[in-house]
């Protein structure tokens, strides 16, 4: 079973400029079979994608990953090959998304640190009150109840709320980020990849890939869906949720209705041992 991996890169890095986090940290994570190599400062600020040459044979990063990972050599098949993702696309997609393709959700920002400005958090607070609203409750309480005993200031609430609702912070705010992946995941189509046409199989590769926040993405390459459930996913992150808009482009919709037929068939080991 595939466990999605994250290893530190030892080379010196540039200071990380957003939100002027200043890391010069680089960890690069895999968290999908065929999925691209995302590099990230240690605040999981994005930074870029990696080619995942790097890190087989004589590569800059060879060993670092296992090779279930990256795979020990390159795909073998032009077919097979055309699954690597495109680092430079990938970073497109990212740099143009200003949110999530699948729950609409904007990434938040800012690093969970203390040498945050007063704006900075409030932003953050602004975030947590409209896109998670339960752990933003929980965070005026929390707040409430510190503010009975000591005057607390914007800046300095996160020293203050206990550790299991601070990591919950840590959390939500990492999951906001986005990722570029396909609606139809990679690792459902290679075992059907000889049943699919090159037409088919270009338009799986280059015109399903999205920005998909951690949260909605974790694991979603190991998730049995049925066909209809990959053209719903297909209509909400390509058309916006109109399906009548998708279906007005009868050559694409028919594209999408294969590729979903046959991802649909797939049974992965992960699926056998779930049931």
């Amino acid at each position: 079973m595939f466990a999605p991996e994250v290893v530190d890169l030892p080379d010196p890095w540039p200071a990380c400029r957003s939100a002027r986090c200043g890391s010069t940290v680089a960890i690069a994570r895999i968290d999908a079979p065929f999925g691209p190599v995302v590099v990230t400062c240690e605040n999981g600020h994005y930074r870029k994608y990696q080619r995942k040459g790097d890190f087989r044979g004589r590569g800059r990063y060879a060993r670092l990953f296992s090779d279930a990972a990256v795979g020990a050599l390159a795909p073998r098949s032009a077919r097979e090959r055309r699954l690597e993702p495109n680092e430079r696309r990938c970073a497109e997609i990212v740099e143009d998304a200003e949110r999530c393709a699948l729950c609409g959700t904007p990434p938040a920002e800012h690093p969970y640190r203390p040498d945050l400005d007063l704006h900075s958090d409030r932003d953050v607070w602004a975030w947590f009150q409209r896109w998670r609203p339960p752990v933003y409750a929980e965070l005026r309480e929390a707040v409430a109840i510190v503010q009975q005993r000591e005057q607390l200031t914007l800046g300095g609430w996160r020293l203050k709320i206990p550790a299991a609702l601070r990591e919950r912070v840590v959390e939500a705010l990492e999951e906001s980020a986005l990722q570029a992946d396909h609606v139809v995941p990679l690792a459902r189509l290679a075992p059907v990849l000889d049943a699919l046409t090159d037409g088919e199989v270009d338009f799986a590769v280059h015109q399903l890939l999205v920005a998909i926040c951690r949260r909605c993405n974790h694991g979603r390459w190991r998730m049995s869906l049925g066909r209809e459930d990959y053209l719903r996913e297909y209509v909400l992150a390509v058309h916006g949720g109109d399906e009548r808009m998708a279906r007005a482009d009868a050559a694409r919709w028919q594209l999408m209705e294969s590729v979903a037929f046959a991802a649909a068939r797939v049974r992965l080991a992960t699926d056998e041992r779930s049931a």
